[in-house]
């Protein structure tokens, strides 16, 4: 099932009416209204959601804890932050992410009411509420007189910006009366708000390194593979770049029934690729991205191998190497350019790729003869260009289930157009389980065909520990081969 959603979207109010919400975990109500005067921040979260725990966490201590300190913004006015849980289903979970964060002050909105009313169904979304205007009740916890006035929305943002630009709106809000300069603009910004007086200075900069080694170890062979990774942004702009060394190690053993000059060796290979990536959000809802990357060596250990066949037959060292045969150069370079539209952000989103690659590959040989009716050795193509194009999808459906649609189509240098679907679902079915299934198909003309599968259940017993059961299934029809009785092209497969 290919599912493209767009859920209508409504029309995001400008200001706020009076709600009223179980405060987390005692259950006592609080009203926005019991906040009349001051600036509040809805921070919507729930305990399943990773951006939401830097978010939250970063709030609690940029936020709540920094203007606490100051009594207040520039102008006098008190800053509460309210973290708005939309999953209560889950109340284990709900405190330790609370503990994490340390969150001050928690409420929980139900079937996630608030959180729709702002248009939105998709986490972390922040909203600065101006309650200057507010008057409080005349009881304290009775409902509010309807004169009483609405807090007005100056700033909604799904996803988190940093506390900086938070900041900046929050100080801005009371000085409306300090003279008229041009309002404030930006992803967040609601127009015509009271936090635009001045435009703010500077933009959100952050950026990660990251180490990761895989080893892989089985008889006969050995793979080891290291990354080094850089990741970056500024504002609107992401990049990151990656360098990663893969070793390859096995003991060849030749198949002594059609491989009669074939010889027991051990196999030692390096690769290196250095990949980067950049992104260019050119509105709020529109990123083009773009990437490049080079591979020096051999992509994976199946294709070592096969050089390796190869070299031995027709490079013997008993014998004089066979004419048009010579030693592979393996590496390959590509690019990538695209768009990223989140239709509804963090709850919907879709990208469109275009890419093309260049491969100096490993060729393969075949034994044949010439128009004279003479031996002669042929040899594979050696460079294969390769065009592509993907197409995806992935919606947020609910709190507890997300959807993956992809296809592609990719066209290889003397071979058809390749087709292919790719989907996958995850279902968060409880507490502490959650469900995974994939499943797609490839198809090539003249008689390629793949499909494949599977469903992995996840049960998490303790916050940090898990236990997981996969089950996987693939089936192909085998890469298209020529009558000859040796070759290098994939039988039939069934896993």
């Amino acid at each position: 099932m290919l599912a493209l959603l767009v859920p209508g979207r409504a029309a995001p109010p400008a200001a706020v009416a009076d709600f009223e919400l179980p405060r987390w975990p005692s259950g006592e109500r609080v009203r926005l209204h019991d906040f009349a005067g001051q600036i509040v921040l809805l921070d919507f979260f729930a305990s399943w959601c990773a951006p939401c725990e830097v978010a939250s966490r970063e709030l609690e201590a940029g936020i709540q804890r920094h203007y606490a300190a100051r009594h207040g913004n520039p102008h006098g006015l008190q800053v509460q932050v309210l973290s708005v849980n939309v999953e209560p289903d889950q109340p284990v979970r709900t405190g330790e992410f609370v503990r994490r964060t340390r969150a001050s002050f928690v409420v929980t909105d139900d079937s996630s009411r608030l959180l729709e009313s702002f248009g939105q169904s998709g986490i972390p979304f922040l909203v600065v509420l101006d309650g200057t205007a507010v008057r409080p009740a005349a009881v304290p916890g009775a409902a509010p007189d309807p004169g009483a006035g609405q807090f007005r929305v100056v700033y909604r943002h799904a996803g988190f910006e940093g506390t900086r630009v938070l900041r900046r709106q929050i100080d801005l809000i009371g000085a409306a009366g300090q003279g008229s300069v041009p309002a404030l603009t930006g992803p967040g910004v609601v127009p015509g708000s009271s936090a635009g007086e001045v435009p703010p200075r500077g933009v959100p900069v952050s950026s990660k390194a990251e180490v990761d080694s895989e080893l892989l170890w089985a008889s006969g062979f050995f793979l080891a593979n290291t990354q080094l990774r850089y990741e970056g942004s500024r504002g609107g702009t992401g990049w990151d770049a990656a360098f990663t060394h893969a070793s390859h190690d096995m003991d060849y053993q030749p198949n002594r029934g059609v491989d009669f000059f074939g010889y027991k060796t051990h196999l030692h290979e390096d690769s290196f690729s250095l990949q980067s990536a950049l992104r260019q959000r050119v509105a709020e809802e529109w990123t083009v991205q773009g990437s490049a990357g080079w591979t020096e060596g051999y992509p994976n250990h199946r294709r070592v191998w096969i050089a390796n066949r190869y070299r031995q037959k027709y490079d013997h060292p008993g014998f004089p190497r066979v004419p048009p045969y010579r030693e592979p150069d393996p590496r390959q370079r590509s690019v990538s350019l695209g768009t990223r539209w989140e239709y509804r952000p963090t709850v919907a989103v879709a990208e469109l790729n275009a890419g093309y690659s260049h491969e100096n590959s490993a060729p393969g040989y075949e034994d044949g003869t010439n128009r004279l009716g003479g031996y002669q050795l042929m040899r594979g193509r050696e460079n294969l260009d390769t065009a592509s194009l993907s197409a995806s999808s992935e919606n947020v459906l609910s709190a507890r289930l997300r959807l993956l649609n992809k296809l592609t189509a990719a066209k290889t240098t003397a071979r058809e157009w390749r087709l292919g679907y790719e989907g996958s679902l995850n279902l968060a079915v409880g507490e502490r389980w959650v469900v995974r299934a994939t499943g797609g198909f490839a198809r090539e003309r003249p008689q390629f065909e793949a499909v494949f599968g599977g469903v992995t259940a996840e049960w998490e017993p303790r916050p940090g520990w898990f236990v997981s059961v996969d089950g996987r299934g693939y089936s192909d029809s085998g890469e298209i081969e020529n009558s000859l009785p040796i070759t290098s092209a994939a039988p039939p497969l069934d896993s």
